[in-house]
């Protein structure tokens, strides 16, 4: 009668467990390198939403009639149209005729809008709390500068 030993395990299954193990393994460097350059990835995306904002800004402050900077917000009117961009929660929004909510940009903190005779200066902190500022300098006069 064979008696068999049931309670290990065989060569052949430790060399398999132990391949699927080292192959595992071998993947967790690129695993950390993504991870890590998450982060560095958003703070980029933030980057260029940023420049993204200030380039639709701008184009439309060529174009107005009118700007000027009341209570935290900037006000420009064009072609009869009155456009506000405000901050709302973590976004900063457009607004036409004090009508709709079209988000501009997004994660931010807070934003300053500051205005002087020659331009309109720009600072917004974003939830990773790094300042982006720009300086945007239309073709009229700015009203209600110092």
């Amino acid at each position: 009668m064979t008696v068999f030993n049931n309670q290990g395990f065989t060569l052949i299954e430790m060399l398999v467990s132990f391949s699927i193990y080292c192959m595992l393994a071998s993947f967790l460097p690129y695993i950390f390198s993504i991870i890590l350059n998450m982060n560095h990835v958003a703070n980029r995306t933030q980057q260029l939403e940023f420049e993204l904002f200030i380039s639709q800004l701008n184009t439309e402050l060529q174009s107005c009639d009118y700007v000027e900077v009341k209570n935290g917000k900037l006000y420009m009117q064009s072609v009869g149209e009155l456009v506000t961009y405000e901050k709302y929660g973590p976004y900063i929004r457009r607004l036409v005729q004090f009508q709709g909510h079209e988000i501009v940009l997004q994660n931010i903190n807070s934003v300053e809008f500051k205005q002087n005779q020659k331009s309109i200066s720009i600072l917004v902190i974003g939830n990773n709390n790094v300042v982006y500022e720009d300086q945007l300098f239309p073709f009229l006069q700015v009203v209600g500068g110092p």
